[in-house]
């Protein structure tokens, strides 16, 4: 009598783990699938077309100064027909693939009617520091002045995420991912088109 509740206690028991264990990779899958989705939906035209931040003027925001250069953000904007402003921090994996594209994009079209320049944010000095010496940034690099309101009122919520700014300041485009230069240069075009 004793093996056999003993045996209907284990059973017991091992049905449960395994009916826990189904029910846990279930919502496992169901998280994936809608953070996916919501990825995809923030990376589609609709996505970005529809960010919080597209229409409003990045000149609004107060920035403390340029880290690496000497101009500051107005200036910079203002005297470009594009500027691609990509929010970044050293710690994320894809800002840090996506800055030798950067770089190179604004060696080889920098400068004229369009400019790259960083926002550095969620980051310690030291390592913004590191960041920049590591990969040699070229182009310039700015900071909010006030960064937990400027990230809420700009709803930068995933790195990297690049607007493409008119010269007025506007935001008329914005990307929630990885850049690279074929994207860049579609929505650099996007913007030279609707301005």
């Amino acid at each position: 009598m004793k093996k056999k509740n003993i045996i209907i206690i284990i059973a017991l028991a091992a049905f449960f783990i395994l009916v826990g264990a189904g029910i846990r990779a279930v919502l496992n899958v169901s998280d994936e699938r809608l953070e996916q989705q919501s990825l995809e939906t923030l990376q589609s035209s609709e996505g970005r077309d529809n960010h919080h931040a597209v229409g409003r003027n990045i000149l609004d925001g107060e920035f403390t100064g340029v880290i690496n250069d000497s101009g500051s953000l107005h200036e910079t904007i203002t005297s470009n027909e594009v500027t691609v402003v990509n929010f970044f921090a050293s710690w994320c994996d894809p800002c840090r693939r996506e800055t030798p594209e950067l770089i190179e994009y604004q060696a080889s079209r920098g400068g004229g009617s369009l400019d790259v320049v960083g926002i550095n944010i969620d980051d310690s000095d030291s390592n913004r520091d590191k960041f920049l010496e590591e990969f040699g940034v070229t182009y310039p690099v700015y900071e909010f002045s006030d960064e937990p309101a400027a990230i809420e009122s700009y709803k930068i919520h995933l790195m990297p995420t690049t607007f493409f700014v008119d010269s007025e300041g506007t935001i008329v485009r914005a990307y929630i991912g990885e850049v690279g230069t074929d994207l860049i240069d579609s929505y650099v075009n996007y913007v030279k088109e609707e301005s």
